[in-house]
């Protein structure tokens, strides 16, 4: 071979690639063999032909390196000297308390083993079947999503529930505050009466009735209003509206316009309140 790619390195008529030969088994002394495979210098001599002079050469002297590298891995390595004292460093070494390992399998470890065997087996199982049937892979989709929409459903009714369990809750509380709230006017009206303040006693009375629509949610608490932006959110067609509208006028006249007021005030006060709750 090398006396080939010399000749061919030489001159372009000797670069035949016909006398490289098939490639060749090879048994070492030591009894080890491998396939020398030679396509490789087929292939150089080929394009080799065709080259000028120094590219020519230049091919041919890689071919030769080539040769020489598989000559020096042919090759039998020779013996260390140092070998025999590596060797029993090593064995050492390994001999060492952290390269000890257990022969012996503890119960725990062989059922975990066990278990995922079983694991890898079922998995191979489902690959197997889910390539005979495709229509495996967007069923189990459509199962996790319909699933999912069940456990999003539930847990809105099961909120919903429980809101709806704490609205009568709320309501009944809100109920009984408004009541305690109606009273205490009332009865801070009374005393008032009773001491012939009547102009306190209509003051008190007209919050009574607004605490009062507050419990009917006509609109939410905010003491910041004035008499007549309460009266505009009631509803001007109703009978609400114009009992309201006697008691906010008269209250005004009396209240703001600084008037005194008498026993016949506070009675027509009172009976405007109690239409008022009863309407």
């Amino acid at each position: 071979m090398r006396s080939l790619a010399a000749a061919c390195a030489s001159n372009a008529a000797a670069c035949d690639a016909g006398k490289v030969g098939a490639d060749e088994h090879i048994i070492r002394p030591d009894q080890s063999s491998f396939d020398a495979h030679f396509s490789w210098m087929t292939d150089a001599l080929a394009s080799a032909k065709s080259l000028p002079a120094p590219k020519r050469a230049a091919v041919m002297a890689t071919a030769e390196a080539h040769l020489d590298e598989d000559l020096a891995d042919a090759q039998a390595a020779p013996a260390s000297p140092h070998f025999a004292a590596a060797r029993r460093d090593a064995n050492a070494i390994l001999a060492s308390r952290e390269f000890n390992t257990s022969t012996e399998t503890s119960l725990r470890n062989r059922i975990i083993a066990m278990l995922y065997r079983w694991l890898d087996r079922l998995l191979a199982h489902v690959a197997a079947f889910g390539s005979r049937s495709p229509w495996i892979g967007p069923l189990i989709e459509w199962a996790l999503a319909a699933l999912a929409c069940a456990l999003l459903l539930a847990w809105a009714f099961r909120t919903v529930r429980r809101q709806r369990g704490r609205m009568p809750l709320d309501a009944a509380r809100q109920i009984e505050q408004t009541d305690e709230r109606v009273l205490n006017w009332l009865r801070e009206a009374e005393q008032h009466a009773a001491a012939a303040r009547f102009r306190d006693a209509v003051h008190c009375l007209y919050w009574a009735s607004i605490v009062t629509l507050e419990g009917r949610r006509l609109w939410q608490p905010d003491r910041a209003r004035t008499p007549r932006e309460y009266l505009r959110l009631v509803d001007p067609g109703s009978r609400v509206f114009l009992l309201l509208r006697n008691q906010t006028f008269s209250f005004e006249k009396i209240w703001y316009g600084l008037r005194s007021a008498e026993r016949l005030d506070y009675d027509s006060a009172l009976d405007l309140h109690r239409e008022l709750r009863a309407a």
